[in-house]
């Protein structure tokens, strides 16, 4: 009867740790500093991109819109403190960070390069290409 009461107890203990490893709830506060579409206006184009969250997931959607002559493309963005953090996946995307400050988005990418066998080289820790974008009401 001992073994059975410690079986339960296990068995709740690691339901408990599933179920609540799946409920993570980005603040509201987050979210409405994020969400949105954001524009990048040069002088020759326009670069777009849009972030939303849906319920119950934690991650937000970022879609990289671009200048529209490539269809949009859509990634998964890690909530971290202040930050959205779009981890590197080969052959996909660069490590790529996300900061409002003052009302703009601020994107930071990182350029990563691979080895033969999949891995991450990491020659260069510093984030380096740096564009700032402004919230639009409204796509155009």
């Amino acid at each position: 009867m001992k073994i059975m009461k410690k079986l339960c107890l296990i068995l709740l203990f690691l339901l408990t740790g599933i179920f609540h490893a799946q409920i993570h709830n980005i603040p509201q506060s987050t979210k409405d500093t994020f969400k949105g579409y954001w524009v990048y206006k040069a002088q020759y184009f326009t670069n777009s991109v849009a972030i939303d969250f849906e319920p119950g997931k934690d991650f937000a959607i970022f879609t990289d819109i671009g200048t529209g002559e490539a269809p949009p493309r859509t990634l998964q963005a890690l909530v971290k403190g202040n930050l959205l953090i779009i981890p590197a996946k080969q052959d996909q995307n660069d490590y790529i960070e996300m900061e409002v400050i003052k009302g703009k988005l601020h994107v930071r990418a990182k350029q990563v390069t691979w080895d033969n066998q999949g891995n991450m080289i990491n020659n260069n820790s510093r984030l380096e290409e740096k564009t700032v974008f402004k919230r639009e009401t409204q796509r155009d």
